[in-house]
């Protein structure tokens, strides 16, 4: 009875331990996807709501960006490029991505990004592109900088046998797609409370 009691206990625990170093397919193969030139481009695109017309879905996603992209939310967004007649526009923002946050230990990077909006034929198209990384800059020597294909893609982002993400790479992937999520989904949810 103990035998069966002690393998059914380490059945359990191979079983729960297997779970866990599962990747959830949010982060996994094919999460981070790659232009015909390699880089790295999250992009989406849905029908303006009902009841907005494009130059007010414009208006809209162009202010919801202006206040999103300031502080708090980050440390710096500025407009590349804005062409109200074509409907479009692209901001360069600057902001912390934190991984883990205690008392004691703070584990973030910068990261920078272009996120661009166009509105044309009754749709809408977000991207998020040019992402860049600055981690740990306080350190001696300046940290390290890196693009988001030289990290988060799947090439880089694990091991040899795609089954696990590496230790200093899947953190980045995940947050950076987490961060891609909440933009997407709020600039839909701005949207969303201002159609008629």
């Amino acid at each position: 009875m103990k035998k069966i009691l002690y393998t059914l206990i380490c059945c359990i625990f191979s079983l729960t331990a297997f779970a866990k170093n599962e990747i959830d397919p949010k982060y996994g193969l094919g999460a981070v996807p790659v232009d015909e030139n390699g880089m790295v481009c999250f992009e989406t695109e849905m029908p303006i709501p009902d009841g907005l017309t494009q130059d007010e879905c414009y208006n809209i996603l162009l202010n919801w960006a202006k206040g999103r992209f300031t502080m708090p939310y980050a440390q710096a967004g500025r407009i590349l490029n804005e062409d109200a007649d074509a409907r479009r526009f692209v901001f360069h923002v600057d902001q912390t991505l934190v991984f883990k946050r205690t008392p004691i230990v703070a584990d973030e990077s910068r990261v920078t990004y272009n996120f661009s909006v166009v509105v044309k034929d009754n749709k809408y198209r977000l991207k998020m592109t040019d992402i860049k990384y600055r981690y740990e800059e306080g350190r001696e020597g300046g940290g390290q900088a890196f693009t988001a294909e030289e990290w988060i893609t799947d090439k880089e982002a694990y091991n040899r046998k795609k089954t696990k993400f590496l230790k200093s790479t899947g953190k980045f992937r995940i947050k950076t797609i987490d961060l891609k999520d909440s933009l997407f989904g709020k600039a839909a949810d701005a949207l969303k409370d201002n159609a008629r």
